[in-house]
């Protein structure tokens, strides 16, 4: 009787099974999305996008990604079944003047406002410099679901597009707070979107977490956070909203009705991860490394990122498998790697090569 209750309480227990998937991964340096197959540990599909793919979300339905074109003013939208760039929406006008007021001749000539990307004029082809526009960075789906929200680090504005049709629906100015002007990372939680502003970069100077009401995406409040508050990630559970101080080496936790906690990680935190069992993993950009955080005890360990010998630099972003016991790091040196890292052990367990300066990764469920 004894042995069948142990064995009951262990099925209880156990992971989940690592469920059929995909690892998406944003690369920067070579303006695609990566599909890595784990089970075989090699890409399996390159999708070409635009300049600079940085942040990289997942529809609720599981058949679309959602990539966010840093160097060309716009978002691609991927089919997941058919492993393709369905279409890309522009977060922004193209515009028709220069900041002097003269006249753009190119955008005339190229009917460049009937294009859905700056990649198409900008990308390789005669239209210089190869990465330009209004710098889109977060992003975020609204409520119903319907509406992808987009921060916009050179505009300091949100652009709001709506996903049936991929037109832009509006455009929220985000007025300074001081210095801070650029907007970085947009996240939703409860009834109000957060977006972080910073001042013109490199700058070590505190930043700003605003909170806007979520239908209008007007300020509600706002509290200092910071030097250059890089992610931000919604803990539904505490009600709270997490802030990466990225040229620190804190990550600042808010509450929705006020208060704050911080946690001293490694040096150059850029992204964040929750974890079963009431963790937080956060990647350690400068150090090479990656702390578990106790987001009640407030206890921190920090993990340096070796496999045989090799040590894998500057992490980015993580995404945890289905089995939540193994998380997907993206190492994003100029040799870049996928790592594996397993909870339970404490350690990289694998390593699969990427393309270098990738930044996002999410886990997609295979079709």
């Amino acid at each position: 009787m004894l042995g069948l209750l142990a064995l009951a309480l262990a099925a209880c227990t156990a992971a989940p099974p690592n469920a059929p998937h995909w690892v998406w991964v944003s690369q920067a340096g070579s303006r695609s999305v990566a599909v890595v197959d784990p089970s075989e540990g090699r890409v399996v599909k390159r999708i070409t996008v635009g300049m600079l793919p940085h942040r990289l979300l997942l529809a609720p339905d599981g058949r679309t990604v959602y990539a966010v074109l840093v160097g060309s003013q716009a978002v691609a939208e991927i089919d997941v079944p058919g492993l393709a760039l369905r279409r890309t929406f522009l977060t922004a006008p193209v515009p028709e003047r220069r900041d002097d007021g003269s006249v753009i001749a190119a955008h005339q000539e190229q009917n460049a406002s009937g294009h859905t990307t700056c990649f198409d004029c900008h990308g390789g082809g005669p239209a210089k410099p190869a990465i330009v526009g209004t710098r889109p960075f977060g992003v975020a789906l609204s409520a119903d679901g319907a509406r992808l929200v987009v921060s916009q680090i050179r505009a300091g504005s949100l652009a709001v597009l709506e996903r049936s049709s991929g037109a832009l629906e509006r455009t929220v100015p985000l007025p300074p707070a001081g210095e801070a002007h650029e907007a970085v990372d947009v996240a939703r939680l409860g009834d109000s979107f957060y977006v972080t502003l910073r001042p013109t970069q490199p700058a070590t100077t505190p930043s700003v977490l605003r909170r806007l009401e979520a239908q209008t995406l007007q300020a509600r409040s706002e509290e200092p956070t910071g030097s250059d508050p890089a992610m931000l990630l919604p803990d539904p559970e505490r009600g709270r909203m997490l802030v990466s101080n990225f040229e620190t080496n804190t990550l600042t936790a808010f509450g929705a009705t006020g208060g704050r906690s911080t946690y001293t990680v490694s040096p150059g935190p850029l992204g964040m991860l929750l974890l079963p069992q009431g963790r937080l993993l956060s990647l350690g950009y400068y150090s090479n490394s990656v702390s578990l955080v106790g987001l009640d005890s407030g206890k921190v360990e920090s993990l340096d990122l070796e496999l045989g010998g090799e040590r894998y630099v500057n992490p980015t972003h993580a995404a945890l498998a289905p089995d939540r016991r193994h998380v997907y790091i993206v190492s994003s040196g100029t040799k870049g790697h996928l790592l594996v890292f397993d909870l339970a052990e404490k350690r990289v367990t694998r390593a699969i090569p990427i393309d270098g300066l990738s930044f996002d990764v999410v886990v997609v469920p295979k079709p």
